[in-house]
C-alpha cells in the first residue's frame, strides 16, 4: 500500500517461505561450483537468477534507468571477485543486497559531490506541467525532495519507505546500530517531508 507521495508501508518480518529456502539452497550450490570447481556456468546463472532484482534495486535507490544498468553490471562485476570469500553465514541474496546497497550509495555521493543541477532542473519541470497530470507531478515531486536528501539519509529512506525494509534491516545493510538506523530514518523522514511540502506549496 502506498500513500500520497508514492511510499510503501512497512511490512512485518517474517518467517521465510518454503521455495526461499529452496532458492537459497540452490544458491549456495552454484556459489559452491564456482568457487571450488571454477565453474563459469554456476556464476552465470547466478547472474541470470538475480539480474533483474538488482537492477530493480540499483533503479529504486538510484532513481536513473541509465545508472541503474551501469550499476547493475558494475555490482556483478563485484560479485564476480568477491566470491572467493562468501562465507554461507548469510544468504547469498542478504550478501548481494548488501553489495548493491553499498556500492549505490556510493555512486549518489559521488553524484552529489559533483554538485549537479538535476534537482533544480526537475523542480523547474515540475512547474511547466499541467495540473490535471496530478500522478506524474506527484511522481517528479518525489523525486524532487529525495534529490534534497543527505545520501545517507536518502539510503535509508528509500531502503525502509521505497523497498519496504524494517529498521532492522536497514541497520543490517548499512552496518550501523538498531538505534542509530531508527534516529537516521527519523531524520531522513523529517527532511523528505519538509522538502516535499516545500516543493508541493510552490506548484
Amino acid at each position: 500500500m502506498k500513500d500520497r507521495r508514492g511510499l510503501k508501508s512497512v511490512p512485518m518480518a517474517s518467517e521465510p517461505e518454503p521455495a526461499e529456502v529452496g532458492v537459497e539452497q540452490e544458491d549456495f550450490e552454484l556459489v559452491r561450483r564456482f568457487k571450488h570447481d571454477g565453474d563459469l556456468a554456476a556464476f552465470e546463472s547466478l547472474f541470470r537468477r538475480h539480474q533483474q532484482y538488482v537492477a530493480g534495486l540499483c533503479l529504486s535507490l538510484l532513481r536513473s534507468q541509465a545508472e541503474a544498468e551501469d550499476a547493475m553490471q558494475e555490482v556483478f562485476i563485484k560479485v564476480y571477485r568477491g566470491l572467493a570469500a562468501f562465507e554461507p553465514k548469510v544468504t547469498f541474496r542478504g550478501w548481494l543486497y548488501r553489495i548493491t546497497v553499498n556500492h549505490c550509495r556510493d555512486l549518489i555521493d559521488q553524484r552529489q559531490r559533483r554538485a549537479e543541477d538535476s534537482d533544480d532542473e526537475l523542480l523547474a519541470a515540475i512547474a511547466t506541467l499541467p495540473k490535471q497530470e496530478t500522478q506524474l507531478v506527484a511522481t517528479m515531486t518525489l523525486e524532487a525532495a529525495l534529490a534534497k536528501l543527505k545520501p545517507d539519509y536518502r539510503v535509508a529512506f528509500i531502503l525502509q519507505a521505497v523497498e519496504g525494509r524494517t529498521i532492522g534491516e536497514v541497520a543490517d545493510v548499512l552496518g550501523i546500530g538498531f538505534e542509530a538506523a531508527a534516529s537516521r530514518l527519523r531524520r531522513a523522514y523529517q527532511q523528505f517531508v519538509k522538502a516535499y511540502d516545500a516543493i508541493d506549496r510552490r506548484q
